[in-house]
């Protein structure tokens, strides 16, 4: 009699199990059909029907995609009208990232596209509730495979959101050149800095070489100005706004140096890895483990001149 009660509930334990295991891909089956008629909430809808499955990569991978799909981002446009125009050079990745046809649609720095857009990649990035971003930590979690399709798909997010971010401050042009595009302000630098500050000195010698290598921002063409929404706020709006960028790239290195790309499809993505891993390594000596910035509440915790120095060495000498 216990033997074939002990039974009984083994198999009504591995039948529910079952049932649950089946709602939640019943869900994501259901979700990912609704995102092809861009019903963006009704998917997300769905997903949250069945509770957040922070630990199932096909739920997660749906679940940002409803916060894509609400940011006017897909891979298949993605694909389509962007990939293939990636420039892998130091001297021309950032200009090809603020020309990517999505880069325009970041119009304030709350815009909504690219605040769902970060929603995303965040969703991706702490997949498996990890509290620091890093492809170890992932693959830790979810194993090499499920977090390689995680990984995939945060890097496209993180590209197109960081060329947003790359356009809207760096006033750039419809081409991706920095410092000559719409911005009332005509602001030629991402950042305003500061020239009283106690590291202005390595800032001014980032810039110091004119436009063949920091473009518009540089000791020709003063003062060192950013656009009114990275410059006019409160010093930690300020520092947050820079922050939002650094994070996008350090994490976009993280993701690059632990993904390899096949097919002919895939760019130049390839080589992407060794060039700015080496421009990371580049500014090492001026600030410790910057390139390591990841999350933004650590990289606000950091002092506002050592960001000024990673952004003035990294992104205006590569951005022209």
């Amino acid at each position: 009699m216990i033997r074939s009660l002990f039974t009984i509930l083994i198999l009504l334990c591995l039948g529910s199990c079952g049932s649950e295991s089946s709602d939640v891909k019943n869900a994501v089956d259901e979700a990912n059909f609704l995102l092809t008629g861009r019903d963006c909430t009704g998917a997300r809808s769905v997903l949250d029907g069945v509770g957040f499955q922070s630990n199932n990569a096909n739920y997660l991978k749906a679940y940002a995609s409803t916060y894509a799909c609400e940011a006017n981002y897909t891979t298949t446009a993605f694909f389509a009208n962007d990939l293939t125009n990636l420039n892998a050079t130091a001297s021309g990745f950032f200009s090809s990232l603020a020309a990517f046809s999505t880069s325009p649609l970041m119009t304030s720095a709350t815009d909504e596209d690219f605040v769902k857009l970060q929603q995303a990649i965040d969703t991706l990035l702490y997949a498996g509730d990890i509290s620091n971003s890093s492809s170890f930590a992932r693959i830790s979690v979810f194993g090499a495979k499920e977090a390689g399709g995680i990984n995939v798909q945060a890097l496209y997010m993180v590209l197109v959101n960081f060329g947003r971010w790359l356009s809207f401050y760096g006033n750039a042009s419809s081409a991706g050149v920095k410092g000559v595009g719409d911005n009332p302000e005509g602001n030629n630098c991402l950042f305003t800095y500061d020239t009283g500050g106690p590291n202005f000195i390595l800032v001014n010698d980032a810039l110091n070489d004119g436009a063949a290598t920091s473009g518009s921002c540089n000791s020709t063409n003063t003062p060192y100005t950013g656009a009114d929404d990275i410059s006019s706020g409160t010093a930690a709006e300020n520092k947050a706004r820079l922050c939002q960028g650094i994070v996008l790239f350090n994490n976009f290195i993280d993701l690059i140096l632990n993904l390899t790309f096949t097919g002919t499809n895939t760019g130049n993505l390839n080589d992407l890895s060794t060039t700015f891993n080496s421009l990371c390594e580049d500014i090492a000596a001026f600030g410790d483990a910057l390139c390591e910035l990841r999350d933004q509440t650590e990289c606000e915790a950091r002092p506002i001149e050592d960001l000024e120095i990673y952004s003035a060495w990294l992104f205006e000498r590569n951005f022209r």
